[in-house]
């Protein structure tokens, strides 16, 4: 064959390969429907995903942002909805978007749209009613090693859920599954749940007990013989490195259990009816009506506290706001909005309360959050200063728990809210 066929071949066969991998064309158009939503140290971007393209998100503080600047943070092959973490809270983000196809060049970017994260706590989003039909829930609890949380409530119900930070529908669970396996014939309402880290712990109203690994198989425990008094409340604490078990109820009634089998009564030094007991700090706290206040440091020893308050005392919560030069302190709540604080255990102080609704419960996750009646919220980055905020439907909340930047609340009919 002669040299200039030759390269004839040559060329025509280089032309065909690099027709193989001319690079595709940018999409025509921008995506749609950019959305930023606010979180706790974070973002919710959602957009409109169209199936084929390759979607980068790009952001920095500030009110402008533009694609490809050099230097701009960006997040490459993203799926809606994404969380942009990392954040500063009370700073403001832009963010843009484009689009590759395939190998193309990038597409249109979308405009800029701004949000400035914040701690949860504040604002709130409603869920559906959970249950068929709905049941009142009375308590729930987060099992940070399964990431799953448990709520409990009325006529045996026994829910659990795997925590989805972006999910809205229903919100901050993936999906809320009955349980798949309970004791046979068991039907009691259910007052409260605990976690002792491995398994999670329900108190029905009768006494009985029943236990789970996932939330899902349930097991029957010893029972506490109650004689009839209604069981209130569950809580688990570590003393000496030893497991204790605290359930209290009416008529001043507080058993303890090293094992979930053995139940043993203790002496309150009250009859007034205990509807929470707690273990937020190296000590048990048990609140009551009459504005009753007990502490223990082993759960065997009950000491009455003065709460310098004759309202009802509902729930218990510890720790250290976020707020510069803030102190660490215990904070109770109860009806009325009332709120009484110690920084040790034994010397109590009434704050002035932002409203006055009941407040059921209390969890400190970032920041001191409280619920109660009729939708009501207070909270607190020093457990000193309280605003207040409501719940979307104005539902009567019981229990409130603290996931990774969101909290979660449940109570009557079913009701269900989350604040991220």
């Amino acid at each position: 064959m002669s040299q200039p066929k030759l390269r004839i071949m040559v060329l025509a066969l280089l032309a065909a390969v690099a027709g193989c991998h001319r690079q595709a064309n940018a999409p025509g158009e921008a995506p749609t429907g950019l959305a930023a939503a606010p979180g706790e140290g974070q973002v919710i971007v959602t957009w409109d995903q169209l199936p084929g393209l390759t979607y980068w998100i790009f952001f920095q503080a500030g009110s402008s942002v533009t694609a490809r600047d050099p230097g701009v943070p960006l997040l490459f092959d993203v799926q809606s909805p994404r969380v942009v973490g990392g954040l500063t809270n009370d700073v403001q983000y832009a963010f843009v978007m484009n689009a590759t196809d395939k190998d193309s060049p990038g597409g249109p970017s979308t405009p800029v749209v701004t949000a400035v994260p914040r701690l949860a706590g504040a604002s709130w989003t409603s869920g559906a009613p959970l249950g068929s039909p709905p049941q009142n829930l009375n308590g729930v609890v987060y099992g940070a090693a399964l990431n799953t949380i448990v709520a409990v409530g009325d006529a045996g119900t026994l829910l659990a859920g795997s925590v989805s930070y972006t999910s809205s529908n229903p919100p901050g669970v993936t999906a809320w599954t009955q349980a798949t396996s309970i004791p046979t014939g068991f039907a009691s309402d259910l007052s409260a749940v605990a976690s002792s880290g491995s398994s999670f712990i329900a108190l029905g109203t009768d006494g009985s007990i029943v236990t789970s690994t996932d939330g899902n198989a349930w097991t029957s425990a010893g029972s506490i013989p109650n004689n009839g008094a209604r069981m209130n409340s569950l809580a688990f604490g570590l003393v000496s490195s030893a497991a204790r078990y605290v359930a209290v109820g009416n008529g001043g009634n507080i058993f303890m259990s090293t094992d979930l089998t053995t139940w043993t009564p203790q002496a309150s030094n009250t009859t007034n009816d205990l509807y929470n007991v707690a273990f937020p700090k190296d000590v048990f706290v048990a609140t009551g009506a009459n504005g009753t206040l007990l502490t223990s440091p082993d759960a065997i020893t009950w000491t009455v506290q003065s709460s310098n308050t004759l309202t009802a005392l509902r729930g218990t919560t510890y720790g250290t706001g976020p707020a510069a030069a803030a102190s660490a302190h215990y904070v109770v709540v109860g009806d009325s909005g009332t709120i009484v604080t110690s920084t040790d255990g034994t010397s109590w102080s009434v704050t002035p309360p932002p409203l006055s609704q009941d407040l059921r419960a209390i969890r400190l996750g970032t920041r001191f959050v409280a619920v109660g009646q009729a939708g009501a919220v207070v909270y607190s980055d020093d457990a000193i200063s309280w605003s207040s905020s409501s719940v979307p439907g104005s539902p009567d909340l019981a229990s409130i728990v603290f996931t990774p930047a969101m909290y979660l609340a449940v109570g009557a009919s079913g009701a269900n809210a989350v604040s991220r």
